[in-house]
């Protein structure tokens, strides 16, 4: 699918451009890559704009850097895995779209087992998501609020009692982790409005209200790709 219109800054060129690279030569964990310099050429991009890109690329495990050994594929989640996978571009805003839709259906299913299924003790690390989560927000420490977010989502998982929503949940939060060096973090998601979603969420659990823990669910999760909507079209401005 091609990448979204309008002014996009080099690095997130250069970061799509080397991601559909390995892709499109079906390179796997531990391949060599080329030297930067040999990127930047093949890429048709600067020496400067590629070093960027894999500096942003080995931050989320996308590429390996190895001092005196060069450049390598990465071995962390590129994608969901299966005969038609594919690679998640984190920089394509219509990649972002369709994870999220993908994470309303799921969400919106998971919440729907946790109000059915939940036991008493699946719903204490719910309550302690979110209370990590309020702490992160009284601190401003972005970085700790994202953990506790992935927190309560996987908490929610585990609480409806199936693996299969346990591990899809854990790899879909891992693509959407990756967004992050779209630098949107400072606006993206509204601290107080998403703890309130989780709240909600958690009392419909709490209630065994399968519908509507299952509604509010699938609203947080649109809520939080109308967020990302608007900060990327603010950022293209």
């Amino acid at each position: 699918m091609p990448a979204s219109s309008g002014y996009r800054p080099g690095y997130e060129v250069a970061v799509d451009r080397l991601l559909l690279y390995i892709a499109e030569r079906g390179l796997h964990a531990g391949d060599r890559l080329p030297t930067e310099a040999e990127l930047a050429g093949e890429l048709a991009l600067g020496h400067r704009t590629v070093r960027e890109a894999v500096k942003m690329l080995s931050a989320i495990g996308r590429v390996r850097a190895e001092r005196g050994r060069g450049l390598f594929v990465g071995d962390e989640t590129s994608g969901l895995a299966g005969p038609h996978a594919t690679v998640f571009r984190p920089t394509d805003v219509e990649h972002i779209a369709m994870l999220f839709e993908f994470r309303v259906v799921q969400e919106e299913a998971a919440a729907r087992l946790a109000a059915s299924r939940a036991r008493p003790e699946a719903l204490e690390p719910l309550q302690a998501a979110i209370s990590a989560g309020e702490r992160a927000a009284a601190a401003g420490d972005l970085a700790a609020f994202a953990e506790a977010d992935d927190a309560f989502h996987v908490a929610l998982a585990e609480a409806g009692r199936n693996v299969f929503f346990i591990d899809a949940v854990s790899r879909v939060r891992a693509l959407q982790d990756q967004v992050s060096f779209l630098e949107l973090d400072q606006r993206v998601p509204d601290a107080a409005r998403s703890l309130e979603e989780h709240r909600a969420v958690l009392a419909a659990v709490v209630s065994g209200d399968v519908d509507d823990a299952a509604r509010l669910a699938a609203s947080h999760v649109r809520q939080a790709l109308a967020d990302y909507r608007a900060a990327i079209a603010a950022k293209l401005g």
